[in-house]
């Protein structure tokens, strides 16, 4: 989960720093973070500001600059070639609704998460029981220190 929270600081997103990591096997096979796909401008460029800054949580995704984390690590993983069936994810952030739909598609077998995020649509959690996927909370005080004794150096 140390690795979700440090992919999240490569993050160019304005408003929410997200990361994430998928594991098979005890083998980390790719992390992402929220962010503009590669090549394209940094949100700060775009001529007008991202609707996510300021906006609500969740809501018109499709308008938004930034790929998602668990987006941007599946395709990372198909870059490489690295099957994600039967794998974990441990996100910084509950995935959207968007990207339980590529996690169930792409096989995920479980997703850990620290900090929640609202299912707006309702979908989510609904489709997570129907895929069988278990969704397991950890708590950010097991994660804090170890991320306060990293910042020390």
């Amino acid at each position: 989960m140390i690795l979700a929270f440090a992919a999240a600081l490569r993050s160019t997103c304005l408003s929410r720093k997200v990361g994430c990591v998928i594991v098979r096997d005890g083998q980390v096979i790719a992390t992402g973070y929220n962010g503009t796909p590669k090549g394209t401008w940094h949100p700060e460029e775009f001529p007008r500001p991202c609707p996510c800054v300021g906006g609500v949580s969740g809501a018109d995704l499709s308008l938004k600059y930034c790929a998602h984390a668990e987006a941007n690590a599946l395709a990372q993983s198909a870059y490489r070639g690295a099957s994600t069936s039967g794998a974990d994810i441990f996100c910084t952030n509950f995935p959207c609704i968007e990207c339980v739909k590529l996690l169930i598609s792409a096989g995920i077998h479980a997703i850990y998460y620290v900090h929640g995020y609202p299912d707006v649509s309702g979908l989510r959690d609904r489709y997570l029981s129907q895929a069988g996927i278990p969704t397991h909370p950890i708590a950010w005080s097991r994660i804090q220190p170890h991320l306060s004794a990293l910042a020390k150096g």
